[in-house]
């Protein structure tokens, strides 16, 4: 009953912006402000590698796992446009706990892993076929904070949160019928600059039902590589998504 309440209230917040606004050419709305909210499920899985004292901790998470592992998770992002220019900022935060045993050692391990990632992006529509396709590049700032807590046999051997700072930049490619709205997109940060390498994408197919209300169904994913003060981070989440779009 916990997982199912903790569920919706995920599913409550207006969290995700799919960017599958109204496909009338931008040029036409110059000075009218629109907007898009998306509730939504994230499916997704956790696959890491975590590096420190020369050596390596591998965790694979299914979404299965994640969900019962899962004590505290908020997902939310928001998009403004106004003509051919937008700003979307989104958050994603997660706390796991889990639990595991290493044979070597005959020994019981705790592993708590939080996750926050915000991000803020400006970007312009800069090819419109007025009816069909749309091309938008965006740039912006990505901060991740993760903390990784690791406890062998009772005692305390990792307990480490990185903060990371990534410029980075992106496409989406948005396709427009009188009912299907279907996109892609995909940024690249990092660079050396915060972490060696971070990227985001997610590929979605919409329905829209109104010029209000459109249903989602994708994927999406993200990761990043760091390497610091011998301790290193490769991390990939990600999985299926279903939401519910709101454009106004």
């Amino acid at each position: 009953m916990k997982k199912i309440a903790l569920l919706l209230i995920i599913v409550a917040i207006p969290s995700l912006v799919f960017g599958q606004g109204d496909p009338t050419d931008p040029q036409t709305k110059e000075s009218k402000w629109e907007f898009d909210l998306t509730p939504y499920i994230w499916f997704a899985g956790i696959s890491a590698d975590i590096t420190f004292l020369d050596q390596t901790v591998p965790v694979e998470a299914k979404f299965k796992d994640v969900l019962e592992n899962l004590k505290f998770g908020v997902l939310l992002h928001a998009e403004a446009k106004k003509g051919r220019w937008f700003i979307m900022s989104d958050i994603v935060y997660m706390k796991l706990k889990k639990d595991g045993h290493i044979e070597l050692l005959a020994a019981d391990t705790e592993l708590e892993m939080k996750q926050l990632i915000t991000e803020l992006a400006g970007g312009y529509n800069l090819i419109n076929s007025q009816d069909w396709l749309f091309i938008d590049g965006f740039a912006g700032w990505r901060y991740f904070g993760i903390t990784n807590k690791l406890d062998i046999a009772g005692q305390n051997v990792l307990d480490k949160t990185i903060n990371v700072n990534d410029p980075f930049i992106g496409l989406r490619f948005r396709t427009v019928s009188e009912k299907w709205l279907n996109s892609f997109r995909f940024d690249v940060g990092g660079f050396g600059i915060g972490s060696e390498v971070s990227w985001k994408a997610n590929i979605l197919i919409g329905y829209r039902f109104s010029e209000l209300f459109s249903l989602y169904l994708g994927a999406q994913g993200y990761g990043v590589d760091y390497e610091k003060d011998a301790f290193g981070l490769d991390l990939v989440t990600g999985g299926l998504i279903t939401g519910f779009n709101f454009h106004f």
